[in-house]
């Protein structure tokens, strides 16, 4: 090894080992230069395509999903939305329906179904099966949860137009449904009450009865008062409600 008079050893220079910028090459062409914008910027990509996908993602499902004018309630024995013919029937009340109220084009209706069994119902099934018939037996704890659902659904007004059975029209406590007369200017003959009707009373059902096979004979057809208390249901979808079922009411076959 070299030796150096004290004093005289040559100094370290950290400006040595820098590269001077006319001594840089970036080699590999393009990729060289997509390597380095990498190097600096991957985090800055990243963030901006998460962003960009998730965009796309709120596009795509915004897209997809079919908003609904309207919702109707139906509460009784009738499984209605697995019927054959449940398409044909949204689509008939649809056809009723004034307009189309959220302007996308195409009218549409859809049904919340609560499938409920009265305890005659549900004695008279257990006989029928200790005959001999070979038929489902009620499930008594899940029918006891959907008659929770429909008191619920009933108190706080979150559907306006209804289609229920009577038994269940008559469990439901005075003041909650639309009076006929201020709904529709008159109280039809036919009516049960001072609020309701039955639905196979009506020129829409009579008109339509292939269509409507499924509902019992019993079913009521009323209309829900906004429930001003909870504000479930906008005034909008009251409206609407309202409107459709005035609709039906006044219904004539030869104009339709």
């Amino acid at each position: 090894m070299k030796q150096y008079a004290p004093g005289k050893e040559p100094q370290y220079n950290r400006e040595d080992d820098k590269l001077h910028p006319e001594e840089i090459e970036l080699k590999g062409g393009v990729i060289g230069k997509l390597d380095n914008f990498w190097f600096y910027h991957k985090w800055k990509v990243v963030v901006s395509l998460a962003a960009i996908v998730l965009v796309a993602i709120m596009c795509l499902q915004m897209c997809g999903n079919q908003v609904d004018d309207l919702t109707f309630m139906y509460s009784g024995s009738a499984y209605l939305t697995t019927v054959p013919n449940y398409k044909q029937m949204i689509a008939t009340i649809a056809d009723v329906m004034p307009e189309d109220y959220n302007g996308d084009g195409e009218k549409r209706v859809e049904c919340a179904a609560l499938n409920i069994y009265s305890k005659e119902q549900i004695e008279r099934r257990k006989a029928e099966i200790e005959s001999g018939k070979d038929l489902p037996e009620y499930n008594t704890h899940i029918n006891s949860q959907e008659y929770t659902s429909y008191n619920r659904l009933m108190q706080t007004g979150e559907y306006s137009l209804c289609l229920i059975e009577k038994w269940l029209y008559d469990d439901v406590a005075d003041g909650v449904f639309c009076k006929l007369e201020d709904t529709l200017g008159y109280k039809p003959d036919y009516a049960i009450d001072s609020y309701s009707v039955y639905f196979w009373d009506t020129e829409f059902a009579k008109a339509n009865a292939e269509v409507f096979s499924a509902i019992p004979k019993e079913t009521v057809l009323c209309l829900r008062m906004k429930n001003s208390i909870t504000n479930k249901g906008s005034e909008t979808n009251h409206r609407i409600a309202k409107e459709t079922f005035i609709a039906i009411m006044n219904y004539k076959p030869s104009e339709n």
